[in-house]
């Protein structure tokens, strides 16, 4: 089977600037990884747009870009497909990403009701429909609620497969391994339906939540979160989601940790990627 890439979003180097930057982009291409989500934002020139020198800078280093993103529903809302359309081209790449939905705000105490979830879905079909038809393949970023809560039989990722048809999943295995389902399978049925178009390794301590701050929540509190960990230190059955990722014809492998455990930096970073390599999975 074809091996895959390993890629990566956050923890390094989004909190670098200048020099430090680019010398931590050009160590983890040195390190192994092919990829990274979110290159959009080093690239910007001062007018916005995709810089093609910027650009030609963070492939040289190995790294290819991934994705576009919008950060929620509200975003998506104001910027529309055809900005997603748009950035997708000028950045050359065919898959973009939406990285918080409406049940997400669970997580901060917020009730989530059927009306603002099939809402957003009607969105994200509208999106995901324009999106398909310039060769974009649009995609949702799971957390935990997305399976915990759920309207009339039906779990809020049920009711995204079932009600945008043309939406895509960029899975998150760790975050569906914590709220209790079986990673790989998932990989399997949305692989084998064509609905899986992108994908987070995210691992985590059994043992319970610990309190964390959330940037995406309010800010000075703490919230229950799983215990973050790199990737092979956990709970999340790595080997097992690698095979089904590789069977059902994944290309990235997109490492993603929220906060530290013990390792900081690009550390994680290290050890995540010498897992997926050693698996004999990535390139």
């Amino acid at each position: 089977m074809k091996k895959m890439k390993a890629s990566f979003i956050g923890i390094m180097p989004y909190d670098l600037q200048g020099d430090a930057k680019w010398a931590a982009i050009k160590e983890l291409g040195k390190i192994g990884f092919k990829g990274s989500e979110n290159v959009e934002g080093w690239v910007r020139g001062e007018d916005g747009k995709v810089d093609p020198e910027l650009l030609k800078k963070v492939k040289s280093y190995g790294i290819e870009p991934v994705d576009v993103a919008a950060f929620n529903g509200e975003n998506l809302k104001r910027v529309g497909a055809d900005s997603i359309i748009e950035r997708a081209h000028a950045l050359g790449v065919d898959k973009a990403v939406m990285f918080h939905g409406a049940a997400y705000y669970a997580k901060g105490g917020k009730v989530v009701t059927y009306d603002e979830v099939m809402k957003e879905i009607e969105m994200l079909q509208e999106v995901s429909a324009k999106c398909k038809k310039e060769g974009v393949k649009f995609s949702y970023h799971n957390h935990d609620h997305e399976f915990t809560i759920s309207f009339k039989g039906l779990s809020v990722y049920d009711m995204l497969l079932a009600y945008a048809p043309d939406l895509y999943m960029e899975l998150d295995c760790g975050w569906a391994t914590y709220a209790g389902m079986d990673a790989p399978a998932l990989i399997r049925k949305l692989g084998a339906g064509d609905r899986l178009a992108l994908m987070h390794f995210k691992d985590f301590l059994p043992g319970g939540p610990v309190k964390a701050t959330v940037p995406m929540l309010e800010k000075g509190k703490k919230y229950n979160m799983p215990n973050f960990c790199a990737v092979g230190a956990g709970a999340l059955p790595v080997y097992e989601c690698l095979k089904a990722c590789q069977e059902v014809g994944i290309e990235f492998i997109t490492c993603e940790q929220d906060f530290p455990h013990t390792l900081k930096g690009i550390d994680i970073l290290r050890m995540d990627y010498a897992v997926l390599k050693e698996s004999g999975m990535i390139l």
